[in-house]
């Protein structure tokens, strides 16, 4: 049955990134839902976490989940996971704490001179220059 829907897609598989849960996140939660510039912000937060290597050890949906906690955190000074995101999404505050740990650490420490693709990109207007905003989670 599995080589038949392979063969019916043509083998054509894709797997969601952490950018499409981030947009999934973003929707479950009131406080994060029509707030463009923290999305933006955790956008570029985890566009910097997609720099690391040793953060691959985590699931897309987790990285995307870290980020716009982090995001909350720094500009709402909010947690924004509760229990309906809890349920929602499968992921509890206690699971998520590592990678929000750990991207948290990357993101403070990462030698700016990496970054400067990234900072030029979200100091756009269109993004409503996010890179301008400080990291303080």
């Amino acid at each position: 049955m599995e080589r038949e829907m392979l063969m019916t897609l043509d083998f054509e598989l894709t797997a969601p990134s952490a950018y499409r849960f981030l947009e999934r996140f973003r929707r479950l939660s009131s406080l994060t839902n029509s707030d463009d510039a923290l999305f933006f912000f955790a956008q570029y937060i985890q566009e910097i976490a997609l720099l690391d290597a040793s953060l691959l050890i985590y699931k897309p949906s987790e990285l995307a989940a870290a980020s716009l906690i982090l995001a909350t955190k720094s500009i709402k000074k909010a947690n924004l996971w509760n229990n309906e995101l809890e349920k929602t999404t499968g992921i509890s505050e206690e699971f998520i704490s590592k990678a929000v740990e750990d991207v948290k650490s990357f993101v403070l420490e990462v030698n700016p001179k990496f970054l400067t693709t990234l900072k030029y990109k979200f100091s756009k207007k269109e993004y409503k220059d996010v890179a301008g905003i400080a990291f303080n989670f």
